[in-house]
C-alpha cells in the first residue's frame, strides 16, 4: 500500500505477489540449509557452542532457596494471625502480609531465572547425522502448509526486506528480498514444548544454543544475509501441477 499510494516516503511503484515472495524465500532456504558444506559448518559450530556452555559456572540457588523457605514460613504465620485480630490492627497486618507476598513472589521469579541459567544441554556434542536429522524435521515442516510453518519460518529468516536494486544480467533495477538464514532459532522452536521443557530439566541442544548469551561462539551457524531477486519464473510455474478445487 505504501508503494501504490506513495506514502511513508516509499518511492517504489512496483509490487510482487506474496506467492512469488514465498517461493523465492523457500527456494533459497532449501538450497542453502541442506548442502554438505552448511551441515558440516553447522555441526562444527554447534560443538564449539556446546563446549563453551559446558565451561560456564552453574549459579548457586541454595541461599535464595533458604530465604524463600524462611519468608514463606513467616508469611504463613502472619496470615494465621489475621484471623485472630480485631479491626484495629487488621489493616496494618494486612499491609505487611501483602508486602511480604510481593517480595516472596519476586524471589521465586529470581529462583526460576537462576534455575534456567543453570540448565545445560542434554548432550555434550553432536554429529553430522544429528544435524541432518534435525534439518530433516525442518524440511518436512517447510514443505507442508505455510500457515503451520509460519512461526518456524519467522525464526529461520527473520524479517524479509523488499527493496529495489541493480541485479546482474538485468538492464533495469529489480525488486529483491533481503533476509538472513539462521537454522538455530528455527530448530529451537521445533524442540520447545516437549516433556523436558521445565526450569530444572536439561535443555534440548538447539534451544540451549539459541538461549546462550555468547554470540561469538559460532561462525557459520550465525545468521548469513541473503539477497534474492524476485523474478517470476513463468516456465517453472507452468511445470507445476495446478490444484483441483478438492485439493485446495
Amino acid at each position: 500500500m505504501n508503494a501504490s499510494s506513495g506514502i511513508n516516503g516509499c518511492t517504489n511503484r512496483g509490487y510482487k505477489s506474496a506467492r512469488i515472495l514465498d517461493e523465492a524465500v523457500l527456494r533459497t532456504v532449501m538450497a542453502t540449509l541442506f548442502t554438505d558444506d552448511f551441515i558440516a559448518d553447522l555441526t562444527a559450530d554447534v560443538n564449539k557452542w556446546l563446549a563453551w556452555i559446558a565451561r560456564q559456572p552453574i549459579p548457586s540457588t541454595k541461599k535464595l532457596e533458604r530465604e524463600i523457605a524462611n519468608e514463606d514460613r513467616q508469611l504463613k504465620r502472619l496470615t494465621e494471625r489475621l484471623a485472630k485480630l480485631d479491626d484495629t490492627h487488621l489493616d496494618a497486618v494486612l499491609t505487611k502480609a501483602e508486602e511480604m507476598g510481593r517480595q516472596l513472589a519476586a524471589k521465586r521469579e529470581e529462583l526460576k531465572r537462576l534455575q534456567r541459567a543453570g540448565r545445560r544441554p542434554n548432550v555434550k556434542s553432536v554429529k553430522e547425522k544429528d544435524v541432518v536429522a534435525a534439518l530433516g524435521k525442518l524440511r518436512k515442516l517447510l514443505q507442508g502448509d505455510v500457515g503451520v510453518a509460519a512461526q518456524v519460518l519467522k525464526a529461520l529468516v527473520g524479517d524479509v526486506v523488499i527493496e529495489r536494486q541493480q541485479v546482474e544480467g538485468q538492464e533495469k533495477p529489480q525488486m529483491v528480498a533481503r533476509f538472513t538464514i539462521n537454522a538455530v532459532p528455527a530448530l529451537a522452536v521445533l524442540e520447545r514444548g516437549g516433556p523436558t521443557d521445565r526450569d530444572a530439566a536439561p535443555l534440548p541442544v538447539w534451544d540451549s544454543i539459541h538461549a546462550s548469551p555468547n554470540p561469538g561462539a559460532a561462525t557459520a551457524a550465525a545468521p548469513a544475509e541473503v539477497i534474492v531477486p524476485l523474478i517470476y519464473d513463468r516456465k517453472a510455474a507452468a511445470r507445476k501441477p495446478r490444484k483441483t478445487a478438492r485439493e485446495s
